[in-house]
This record gives C-alpha cells, structure tokens and sequence, in this order.
C-alpha cells in the first residue's frame, strides 16, 4: 500500500517536472526586460536604397521607444539582416534571425518577391510578420494567419493613379503604353495597367517586357515612339524609371509618365537628370519635405535626433512605410500588456481599427478574416529642380 502510494507520488512529480518548462516558457524573444524583434532587408544589391532607408526608420523606432521607457517595461531590440534583395537569402536571413537571434515579430521585410519565399518558415514558427513595403496579392490571398500588409498592392497603386490622372487631366484621347519586369512583381503592376485601360475604355498600344537587370532601354523606347505611344506607366524597380525617361527624352518624345512608388526617390530624379522633371508617381505615404503632415514633422524631428548628418540623407519614403509598420507593432504589443505572447499580438493586430499614423497613411485596419489594410494613395508629381516631390492630390480611395 505504501510503495504504491509512494510510486504514484513519485510519478505525479516527474509528470509536474517534466511539464513546467511548457507551462512556464515564454515565447522566442521575450523576457522580463526585453523584446526581440527582427527585419530582412536589402542593405546591398539593386534595392538597397530601399533597404537602407528602412533600416535606419527602425533604428529610429527603436531608439524613441526605449527612450519612452520601453513596451510595457521591456526595452526593444531590433536585430536587421541584408538579403540583398534575392529571395534565397531573404529566407537564409530569417531562419538566423529565428534559430540565433530567438526573435519574437519580423516587422521588415524587402520585396515582394522576398516575403513570399519567406512566407512558408514565417507560417510555420507562427511569426507576428508586418509587411509595409511591397505588396502583392499573395502575400494575403489567401490570408496568411500571423502577416498583416500595409499599403496597396502595385494593382491597385496604378489602376488609381491612371484613373485620376486621365480623368483630372482629361487624357482619355492618349495613346497608352506599359514597360513592366517580366516577373510576379511586373505582372502586379501590368494587373493595374490593364484594369484602367479596360474600365476607362483606353487606347492601349503597347505592352512591353524586360528582363530584371536590364539596363538598355533603347530598343523598348523606339518601339514605343513607332507606336506613338503619348503616356508611359513604367512597372521598373529603381533604376528602370530613370532610364526609360532618359531614352524617351533621347527620342524627343513627349510622354506623361506615370511609375509606382519606387520613383518616388530623390535619386531617380538625379539619374533621370533634366527628363526627371514633371513625371508623375503614386505612393501612399507622403514625401519627408512635406511637414505640414504631423507624422512627417515627428519621424523627422526624431530622425534629426537619433540619425547623424549622413544617415538622414538615407531617409526616403521607405523609412516612412517602415517606421508606420513599426508603430503599428508597438500598438498591438502594448494592448497585450505584460503578458506577451504571439498569439495575443496576432489577436490584437487583426482586431486593429482605424489605427491613425498622423497622415503617414490613411487609417490602418484589419479584421479576423482580412489581413490586407490597402491606405489610400497619393498622386505625387516630380520637382527636380529642386529635388523633391509635390502633392497633386489629396488621399485618393483604392480603384
């Protein structure tokens, strides 16, 4: 009697023993002073202005809220790994991030491209994923349980634009043409282009494919002007949009240009030199000269204090979508309070609405069954000449 009540006491413990690490574990990246928190980026390659300038709006990010006394107590630590800007590495990064570096959210990620390769690992350790620089459609169709996007897809973010420019600007009589990368990325871009050719009833003359990496527009461009071909949407990277105005100035062909996001850049005007004048872009974040936004004036103002001379000349619209991606991190942590889990942030982010950014973007939302908050877009229009961008357009809604 009393060796089976021992052997039943002795079994209870070893039961107890062997499940308290489970019970009493914290997520990866969570202790009672800390949060670690990780991004994949492209420091190097093609992209790196991109990534460069994401990295240092966490920094930012980072410096501002430990200075405010951390989340809930806890410091955070944000560990940024270059991918640059291959898939591949993309995903080579996010395993070290999660087998060394123990993170609990990613909160930046590169290209679409990117995030999608990174997409199986991120849905298999249940990573809290915030993504709020390049969107595609199958980052969130389906829904993705723990990645919440930010921002309109290239689709959308050019079926928009066409359709203000062409109505405000009465250009229905143009004749339309698109150069678009012959890959996932072009194809979300060509996805806008022949949504307003379509709903507009335009004149489409042209569709015209390059390989990533090209550099040499010259053949594109004359097939272009043998169209007469009077309003360009150019679906390149960076660099492609500098050098299809370039050529097009080249040919003397008159042209409105019309690009996504990524011709929102300082540098693309530069290397556009005197064709970089005039040329429209769509975004959905509003340029860093524009401090009448509140949010604007804030990043800057701690931009100025946290960043040295030559890091703030990094900073481009990419630090903003960053640094929104960021705060919508700290938000959905801090309503989980000290009892942090992934769970709970995954909670607390598909519950998130109307979740301001002080004019960063339009308010953020998300539902249980929708992991895609689209922000509404700008128009913007390139001053050259004095090396920034203007508004030409309020806050327009997703066509």
């Amino acid at each position: 009697m009393k060796t089976s009540r021992f052997r039943n006491k002795l079994l209870a413990a070893v039961v107890l023993a062997t499940a308290a690490p489970a019970v009493l574990a914290a997520d990866p990246g969570v202790t009672d002073t800390r949060i670690v928190l990780g991004s994949v980026t492209a420091f190097s390659g093609p992209a790196s202005l991109l990534g460069k300038a994401g990295g240092l709006a966490l920094k930012v990010w980072e410096q501002d809220v430990n200075a405010r006394g951390g989340i809930n107590g806890r410091k955070v630590e944000v560990h940024q790994e270059d991918d640059g800007y291959v898939p591949q590495r993309s995903v080579q990064a996010l395993k070290k991030l999660v087998d060394v570096d123990n993170i609990f959210g990613l909160i930046g990620t590169s290209g679409a491209a990117m995030l999608q390769a990174m997409m199986p690992f991120i849905n298999e350790q249940k990573i809290p994923t915030i993504n709020s620089g390049a969107v595609a459609a199958a980052h969130f169709t389906p829904p993705n349980k723990t990645v919440f996007i930010v921002g309109p897809t290239y689709c959308q973010e050019i079926s928009t634009a066409m359709a203000y420019l062409v109505t405000s600007k009465n250009l229905h009589k143009e004749k339309f043409a698109l150069v678009y990368q012959d890959d996932e990325f072009g194809a979300d871009v060509r996805c806008g282009y022949q949504k307003a050719i379509r709903e507009l009833t335009l004149n489409s003359v042209a569709e015209v494919p390059f390989k990533r990496g090209t550099k040499d527009f010259s053949a594109e461009m004359l097939s272009l002007k043998q169209a007469e071909a009077s309003f360009l949407t150019s679906g390149g990277v960076v660099a492609e949009h500098s050098a299809l105005m370039k050529e097009a100035a080249k040919n003397q062909m008159a042209l409105t240009f019309l690009a996504i996001h990524s011709a929102h850049l300082t540098p693309v005007q530069a290397l556009a030199g005197a064709a970089g004048d005039g040329y429209f872009a769509a975004d959905y974040v509003p340029p860093l000269t524009d401090l009448s936004v509140p949010g604007t004036a804030k990043f800057m103002a701690l931009a100025q204090k946290y960043l040295t001379p030559d890091e703030q000349k990094l900073l481009n619209r990419y630090a903003t979508a960053s640094y929104v991606g960021a705060l919508l991190m700290e938000d959905a942590i801090r309503r989980c309070g000290k009892a942090l889990t992934r769970a709970c942030v995954v909670e607390k982010l598909e519950t998130t609405k109307n979740f301001s950014t002080d004019g960063l973007m339009s308010p953020i939302s998300f539902t249980p069954a929708t992991r895609h908050s689209p922000s509404s877009i700008l128009i913007l229009r390139s001053d050259a000449k004095n090396a920034r961008f203007e508004r030409v357009s309020d806050f327009l809604g997703i066509k």
